[in-house]
């Protein structure tokens, strides 16, 4: 891998990866959380239940994190939180071989902070509304690949979190509004499951990539430091998007992004793609 300016660079063979499956919690769990509502869902998940508003609503607790990591950063550069939107059209495809596919030119990562990408105004019955989830797990550090990344994080194996007593009574602290409590300060790294943590700073794991499709009603949570293609709309719509982070302005610690060299490409089953009922999705596997 290679660097230019805050663009690494890193090669794979000329190979076709195929769509490991519809986008669900359990095998997106490595990489991030999927949001979405269980009970059109097939009850996926371990997410907990309770009736709201005089018994009218239905509240999913915890349904995705949204954690700050910029401590870890190297300016130390506190981070605010951001929301943004991006309206993303319909991506081109390819044709190899007879078979539809998407090439994959580009993976990035957000180093200290998780991204929700929420799509709008759509429809679970259109079907012809679906987005590509493309993401790889992070290679082990080599004193090489910390060097081209510029060192995102500070060590790879990280420290317990020592809270004071004052840390630890404030965050046990009852939220005045709903009695719920929730932590004030950013949780401990060694007590999140494997999705939610950090990654180290190796590049991708372009032999592990997987890809997976998303319904219209589906938000996709990247874990922090998850490397990830940007958003790949399918079908002929557009999908607006309002994206959640942290950022705190410094190019390098908000966005790190890897050119792929070589021919890598996401196999699409389009005629799978609209014929699937809402949960289940069929594709060439």
């Amino acid at each position: 891998m290679t660097l230019s300016g805050e663009r690494a660079q890193s090669s794979t063979s000329s190979r076709i990866i195929r769509v490991s499956s519809s986008l669900n919690p359990i095998d997106f769990a490595p990489f991030g959380e999927v949001v979405e509502n269980p009970e059109t869902h097939g009850g996926r998940g371990k997410v907990q239940k309770v009736e709201a508003n005089q018994g009218s609503a239905t509240k999913w607790l915890d349904v995705s994190h949204l954690e700050n990591w910029y401590t870890l950063a190297p300016s130390r550069k506190a981070a605010k939180s951001v929301m943004n939107m991006f309206v993303c059209k319909p991506r081109k495809l390819e044709v190899k071989d007879g078979r539809e596919v998407f090439p994959v030119k580009i993976l990035e990562r957000h180093p200290f902070t998780p991204q929700t990408f929420i799509p709008m105004g759509v429809s679970p019955e259109d079907k012809d509304v679906r987005y590509l989830v493309i993401v790889a797990p992070t290679l082990k550090t080599t004193k090489r690949d910390s060097e081209d990344l510029k060192k995102p994080y500070p060590a790879e194996k990280p420290k317990p979190n020592r809270k004071s007593l004052k840390e630890r009574l404030l965050g046990a602290r009852p939220n005045p509004f709903t009695n719920d409590f929730e932590a004030t300060t950013t949780p401990s790294m060694l007590s999140l499951g494997p999705g939610r943590r950090p990654r180290g700073p190796g590049g991708p794991d372009l032999d592990n990539i997987q890809a997976f499709i998303a319904r219209g009603d589906q938000a996709v949570t990247y874990g922090p430091g998850t490397w990830h293609a940007p958003m790949v709309v399918l079908g002929d719509k557009a999908i607006a998007f309002v994206v959640v982070q942290y950022a705190n302005g410094v190019g390098v610690e908000d966005c790190q992004e890897v050119d792929i060299r070589g021919d890598l490409s996401v196999d699409i089953d389009e005629s799978g793609i609209k014929a699937s009922a809402p949960g289940i999705m069929r594709a060439k596997l």
